[in-house]
């Protein structure tokens, strides 16, 4: 297995799942000829399926990865039991892959197994709330940990994704609980108010260095280490959602995501 160093450190800027000690890439034999990943392929379910893209191998014009889907993949699929339930994509199927990124994609079957067509990635929001206030946020009942190799320290609520967010919890011993909103900008605002996260007095927005650069320093905060200790420092600013009117705070949520 391949490890990559300072992992903590990659979780945010390259969305590499910030709660692995090492990021473990998936290895196969040597005679794994990835050109031959090629044959007629079968599209299986009528939706795009969602999950997180989990590993990435740099090859010369060979590149390809893996992703561990979370949402929208059709159930009973032989194919599901290889590879760990992990879905093969090629480098023709994916533009700027990032280890982590939450994409959509199109499932296929060919001879070698399940394929993801089409990938695409979704923006980010992340924001967080004290530990023990989470109880104030109206989150879905039903929450999951799809995959057990990659994804060990946070679980999603499949049920916004019928609204076209993945929501995702990390679950860290820490002072501050983060969450991450994967979508539209429109559609994250939308599941960020139906949570409650805009009328939570506590609730913060998470930005990194860069996003901060043009902002008064009156208007965020650094957030220290003993807070987030598994957060890497140039993510540790945090934009304080309480004083705001829900407006302020749906424009301030746009605005982080570009929008």
């Amino acid at each position: 297995l391949k490890t990559v160093g300072s992992p903590l450190q990659l979780a945010f800027l390259l969305y590499v799942p910030a709660e692995l000690p090492y990021l473990e890439a998936m290895v196969w034999s040597s005679n794994w000829n990835h050109d031959d990943w090629e044959g007629p392929r079968q599209y299986v379910g009528v939706t795009r399926a969602v999950g997180v893209l989990v590993d990435w191998q740099h090859k010369s014009g060979r590149s390809f990865g893996w992703i561990a889907p979370i949402y929208g993949m059709p159930q009973g699929l032989p194919q599901s039991s290889s590879h760990g339930g992990d879905v093969y994509v090629n480098h023709r199927d994916i533009r700027d892959p990032r280890p982590g990124a939450v994409v959509t994609f199109v499932p296929y079957v060919d001879q070698q197994g399940l394929g993801a067509e089409g990938c695409a990635p979704r923006p980010v929001l992340r924001c967080c709330v004290p530990r023990e206030s989470n109880s104030q946020l109206t989150l879905p009942h039903r929450e999951e940990a799809p995959s057990g190799s990659y994804l060990t320290s946070s679980v999603f609520f499949p049920e916004l994704e019928e609204r076209g967010v993945t929501l995702r919890k990390y679950t860290w011993d820490a002072p501050l609980t983060v969450f991450e909103f994967w979508g539209s900008p429109q559609d994250v605002v939308a599941a960020a108010d139906e949570i409650g996260l805009l009328a939570h007095p506590e609730a913060e927005l998470l930005a990194s260095r860069g996003m901060v650069r043009h902002e008064s320093p009156d208007d965020f905060r650094v957030i220290s280490e003993q807070e987030l200790p598994f957060v890497p420092p140039p993510f540790r600013f945090g934009f304080a959602l309480g004083p705001l009117s829900a407006e302020e705070g749906r424009r301030k949520m746009m605005s982080l995501m570009g929008s």
